[in-house]
């Protein structure tokens, strides 16, 4: 909890300042999600693309309530210019010229009562259903299915999904703020950023004249999966250990 603010500590709602990011991070999770829902809604015979009513709306529901995908990618950067910054997929990494010290992950404040999960699965809901944007469910996807990668730019997210003989076949092409991301958060959250701008550089060459980069968000997943591994060889060492203190795996009776 160092380094935040009383109101980034204490607030019950997103700080004004992180708004636009999130919003922009809640439209990555949407596309990623609605993405996922289209894949295996086309699998087998099924040759339409675009979702029922039903599936586009539970894919936005259950995008909202996932506060343990909020808790545990999503977390804030301390900046040398003296500002904090929301981080995680679908936002921009800051640069190392910029980046003052750690992250502090979103799981520290879980353990405390979730309060920056809390935070997003609220705001996450907020932009689907309260219509701050003038957009309900139907015009949401509608965006997102005429924002549709074509098939050159979406060939990698199918890539291995109807090789039955490979045991391990390529994982999904993540989205990291590619074309359509940027098409449904540039009007999902038009109202939001411009009454809280975000401080991030808002255009493409901006970005790269900055030195900012898209997260890794597989990268990211990959080092989370190796440090879970690592937590449990230390759960069971120590584990172990105590067994053995307490005389528990000596060979003697228990």
């Amino acid at each position: 909890m160092v380094g935040l603010s009383e109101e980034e500590q204490n607030s019950m709602q997103i700080p004004p300042h992180m708004r636009c990011d999130a919003c922009h991070a809640i439209a990555h999770k949407l596309t990623t999600n609605i993405r996922e829902t289209e894949r295996k809604h086309r699998k087998g015979k099924n040759v339409q693309k675009r979702l029922r009513v039903d599936q586009y709306e539970q894919s936005f529901e259950d995008t909202c309530k996932d506060e343990q995908f909020w808790g545990e990618y999503y977390g804030v950067t301390h900046g040398k210019d003296g500002h904090n910054y929301f981080n995680g997929p679908g936002l921009t990494v800051l640069p190392k010229t910029l980046h003052k010290a750690q992250t502090l992950s979103m799981e520290t404040t879980l353990r405390k009562g979730g309060m920056w999960s809390h935070r997003m699965r609220e705001f996450c809901e907020q932009m689907v259903y309260s219509s701050e944007e003038d957009l309900d469910e139907s015009d949401m996807y509608s965006i997102l299915y005429e924002s549709t990668p074509n098939e050159e730019e979406s060939r990698g997210s199918d890539s291995g999904s109807d090789s039955s003989s490979s045991s391990n076949p390529p994982p999904p092409q993540r989205i990291i703020i590619n074309k359509d991301t940027r098409t449904f958060r540039e009007k999902m959250c038009a109202r939001t950023c411009k009454k809280f701008p975000t401080r991030r550089p808002t255009t493409t060459e901006e970005e790269l004249e900055s030195g900012w980069e898209p997260f890794d968000e597989d990268a990211f997943t990959e080092k989370k999966r190796a440090q879970r591994k690592e937590d449990e060889a230390y759960r069971q060492a120590h584990k172990l250990v105590e067994d053995l203190t307490s005389g528990r795996g000596d060979g003697g009776e228990l």
